[in-house]
């Protein structure tokens, strides 16, 4: 966000004999996604209430859906070694990784959605600390929410947050959505 004061009147620069009236002008620069909704899954999952829950806030509000699904860094190290055994892969990249966490976030909206406007929902995957991630990505697209899955823990029904979904809500900086989910 850019703050800046412009002294001037009448689109000229103001004279010290004349009344001046000071303007602020503030520019937003809006990311290239407007101000989506972002869902964060575990690329684990088929179908997921999280992109549910995301959609439905996206086509409320009239903005588009991000569902993001982050690899953890050893995670994807692991899986790395694994696939570099075969000698066609021995190439296997960090790109080639967030593309495949991509495409396993859109099998997860394909899964859960079952009819949606594949125009307002794109899928994206990152590598890395997956609270540290949804919140980067949530900051650079300046999401208006963002969506994470919570658990209830049985008999007595408490909350019960992983560290991620615990680490999103006590260090973002815009609404967090918590989508309770019966105990796996």
């Amino acid at each position: 966000m850019y703050s800046g004061r412009d002294e001037r009147v009448g689109g000229r620069p103001a004279d010290r004999g004349e009344t001046t009236m000071r303007v602020k002008i503030y520019v937003v620069v809006l990311s290239p996604y407007g101000m989506p909704i972002l869902a964060a899954v575990a690329g684990t999952r088929s179908e997921d209430p999280v992109v549910s829950v995301g959609y439905d806030l996206a086509t409320a509000y009239g903005d588009d859906l991000i569902v993001l699904n982050v690899v953890p860094e050893e995670e994807f190290e692991a899986h790395r070694e694994e696939i570099q055994r075969i000698d066609e892969f021995r190439d296997y990249s960090f790109t080639q990784e967030e593309e495949s966490a991509a495409t396993i976030s859109e099998r997860v909206v394909d899964t859960t959605l079952a009819a949606y406007e594949p125009e307002t929902v794109e899928t994206v995957g990152r590598i890395g600390s997956p609270d540290e991630e949804i919140l980067t990505v949530a900051s650079t697209v300046d999401a208006t929410y963002i969506v994470v899955g919570g658990r209830k823990r049985s008999p007595v029904g408490k909350a019960l947050f992983g560290s991620t979904t615990q680490a999103v809500l006590l260090n973002a900086d815009r609404p967090v959505v918590t989508v309770m989910q019966e105990r796996e």
